[in-house]
């Protein structure tokens, strides 16, 4: 599953996502602050998310939307993940660095440790595949 966070470009899911492989990436949703996307991905299933961001949060280019990593981790706990989801969390957040995705892997818990990635920097709404080596595993 494709979940882009960035609410302030609601055409980029279809812009950008489009030729995506279904196979590897699954299907791309705009997230809508509080609606329930629970039950769209497998257990197994990788999540990428897209957005713009920087070492403190992610969300919209401007404004809020805006989610801070413990902020993230609840709204992935309470609207995105079932319970018992085994899959790996992608976060390609352009502007982003390292220290966002380590600070989720804090607020989501050990048990996402190896299970957590990000890509960042100039990556302009990107989603690598998930055996390429730009992403960069949270620690």
């Amino acid at each position: 599953m494709i979940l882009c966070m960035t609410t302030d470009d609601m055409g980029i899911v279809n812009d950008a996502y489009q030729g995506y492989s279904q196979t590897v990436f699954g299907i791309p949703y705009c997230y809508l602050p509080k609606h329930d996307y629970q039950g769209l991905a497998a257990d197994a299933e990788s999540i990428f998310i897209s957005a713009h961001g920087d070492d403190t949060e992610i969300g919209n280019e401007r404004g809020q939307p805006a989610y801070t990593p413990p902020q993230l981790a609840a709204v992935l706990n309470q609207y995105v993940l079932q319970p018992g989801f085994t899959g790996k969390l992608y976060i390609s957040a352009c502007g982003s660095a390292p220290q966002y995705v380590n600070n989720l892997l804090k607020a989501m818990g050990a048990a996402y440790k190896a299970r957590i990635f990000g890509m960042f920097g100039d990556v302009e709404y990107a989603i690598a595949a998930p055996d390429s080596g730009a992403w960069v595993a949270a620690k």
